[in-house]
């Protein structure tokens, strides 16, 4: 059963400038788990020791507590160059020190006020702390620097789910869908958001979104079948539940939850009788995305 944790979300995408002194660029995201990529760094005369690039080497590496020492060399060589700071504020991430991290992200973002980066990186640090409305604000500012940050929606997305403010979520999911069309965490979070406000039709509809994209994926079938049983139609679920199995045919909650609907379909009646569901919301939620423990 697949669930969410925000550290699988985060990316540790180490910057190196190609020039001395200029702006800050990050490693673009293609993926949560995504190598930190360095460019092409021309010979900095204020880094002779060339420790900023030793830094991304070994973060490239995930040799974290070895880039950190780099990247503290590269600041002590450059105490005002912000890519330094935020280099070392990943790195920190990378081996959990958040607070350390947050430091760093906090005085990148003083160096370089203007880089969206810096407030995404903070952010995501804030949000790893359940820090909810601290890091809001850091990835709406990261918006207002860079619109087309998709990593910041993608972040500022999740905050609703974990503030279970769904109908904000749904909203901010929308977005990130406008950017990214057909991106299974958002559609599979929005799925789950549109669940938790009993809009089932929705919920079913981004999940059979998903399937139509990953027909192998055993938990977009479990979580449209829950969809289906909170909607009344235990047939669908069912059959949904039947898909897992031929996917996975040892997954014993699936089991469990397909011969208990068929058990109430074969169970007659009795009149003024009330049966419970087979799958109740709570039940359901089991393979929703948490609130968050921190993409």
């Amino acid at each position: 059963m697949k669930t969410y944790r925000f550290g699988t979300v985060l990316s540790l995408a180490i910057a190196l400038v190609a020039y001395p002194g200029g702006n800050l660029h990050a490693a673009k995201k293609k993926a949560p788990a995504q190598e930190p990529a360095a460019g092409n760094a021309r010979t900095n005369k204020n880094d002779p020791g060339g420790h900023s690039a030793k830094g991304v080497e070994f973060a490239k590496k995930k040799e974290y507590d070895k880039a950190i020492e780099e990247f503290t060399q590269a600041i002590q060589a450059e105490p005002n160059d912000s890519k330094n700071y935020f280099n070392r504020a990943t790195a920190y991430r990378g081996v959990n020190k958040m607070e350390e991290a947050r430091a760093d992200f906090s005085k990148a973002i003083e160096l370089a006020p203007t880089n969206a980066t810096g407030y995404v990186g903070r952010g995501e640090v804030l949000l790893q702390q359940k820090q909810w409305d601290a890091a809001q604000a850091d990835f709406d500012k990261a918006l207002e620097i860079a619109p087309d940050d998709l990593s910041a929606r993608r972040f500022r997305a999740f905050i609703f789910i974990s503030k279970s403010e769904w109908d904000k979520a749904i909203e901010a999911y929308g977005k990130v869908l406008e950017k990214a069309p057909g991106d299974p965490a958002a559609l599979e979070r929005r799925g789950f958001a549109y669940r938790s406000v009993k809009k089932y039709k929705e919920a079913i509809d981004d999940y059979s979104k998903i399937i139509e994209k990953a027909p192998k994926d055993p938990d977009a079938y479990k979580r449209r079948a829950f969809a289906y049983v909170q909607a009344g139609d235990t047939q669908k679920a069912a059959e949904d539940f039947k898909a897992v199995l031929k996917i996975k045919p040892d997954d014993m909650d699936a089991q469990s939850r397909l011969k208990a609907l068929e058990t109430r379909a074969n169970t007659p009646s009795t009149p003024g009788a009330t049966t419970a569901p087979a799958t109740s919301p709570a039940a359901a939620s089991s393979v929703a995305p948490p609130a968050a423990s921190p993409h």
